[in-house]
């Protein structure tokens, strides 16, 4: 298990904070201002909802549904794209081509002779069937 980030920690500790100071000056009921909620949802995009949700004693629900409603930049989306170069190695050695994904499947193909335009069409029809 690893540590929090010694500024993540700081952060959610200085938000914590201001969320007491506006509990203890403003009247029960009162409807915390969006300044208050924008800091929460972005330390609920680098913590989690949960520990934030408790942490800062919100309503789980109501910042799960902020959160979702906002995007969090800082988390980019997992990549969709990822670069294969068909660089072949000198004439007269072999070359592998070996793939795999995030369930464990693997694929290794070798050639003795490669030509390029084989080893990009198997690449091409590997990427098409993916998709």
């Amino acid at each position: 298990m690893s540590l929090p980030h010694p500024t993540a920690a700081a952060n959610l500790a200085a938000t914590a904070t201001a969320f007491a100071r506006w509990r203890d000056t403003t009247p029960v009921g009162a409807r915390i201002p969006e300044a208050l909620w924008s800091r929460a949802v972005e330390l609920a995009c680098a913590h989690g909802v949960a520990r934030v949700a408790t942490t800062l004693r919100l309503d789980y629900t109501r910042l799960k549904r902020r959160l979702t409603a906002e995007s969090c930049a800082a988390v980019p989306p997992p990549s969709a794209f990822v670069e294969m170069t068909l660089d072949l190695p000198p004439t007269g050695s072999g070359c592998i081509l070996a793939l795999s994904d995030a369930h464990g499947r693997a694929l290794r193909i070798e050639w003795t002779r490669p030509v390029a335009s084989e080893v990009a069409a198997v690449a091409r029809s590997l990427w098409e069937a993916a998709a």
